[in-house]
């Protein structure tokens, strides 16, 4: 049983995943990052998410690790990134794919599954901030940003133990 003090924290962790999805995706359809994308590009990354989470829910069950549908969402992102990096349409599909993925940790995180640890502290220490430093915003939500991502850093750090732990 996990005590309360962990629960608050994982607690607190999940939501700001889930309200970091909604602001990126806020923040792209304020910034235009959607605009003139070609629509297979909506459809692309509704589907890969759909995808990812069919895989990761068929190994959630049971005693398997976490390791692949883990691997699986930070793959897809660097990749995504990747493409991002080189062609306009890439950047759109980014832009709506870090929103899924921000919110779906988040819901992982609040339902403890293990598979979302890893990838709610590649989002807190990687993702999050290279998102946001290329994101065309105002200096003081950087700083913002960046003052949440090092809480949330410092808060898995803090439930790591107890978040593995049988439950």
């Amino acid at each position: 049983m996990e005590d309360a003090g962990p629960r608050a924290v994982r607690w607190f962790v999940g939501l700001s995943l889930v309200v970091g999805g909604f602001a990126l995706l806020g923040g792209a359809l304020q910034y235009g990052s959607f605009s003139g994308a070609p629509y297979w590009v909506f459809a692309f990354a509704a589907a890969l998410a759909i995808l990812l989470s069919l895989f990761t829910a068929s190994l959630e069950p049971g005693p398997r690790s976490p390791t692949w549908p883990a691997a699986a969402w930070i793959v897809v992102v660097l990749l995504s990134m990747l493409w991002a990096h080189f062609d306009a349409a890439g950047h759109a599909f980014l832009s709506g794919f870090a929103a899924i993925v921000a919110f779906g940790t988040g819901l992982g995180i609040l339902r403890r599954q293990l598979w979302a640890w890893p990838v709610a502290f590649a989002n807190v220490v990687g993702f999050g901030p290279i998102v946001l430093l290329i994101a065309p915003v105002p200096a003081a939500v950087i700083a913002g940003g960046f003052v949440l991502f090092l809480v949330d850093v410092v808060a898995l750090l803090a439930i790591h133990r107890t978040y593995f732990e049988s439950r």
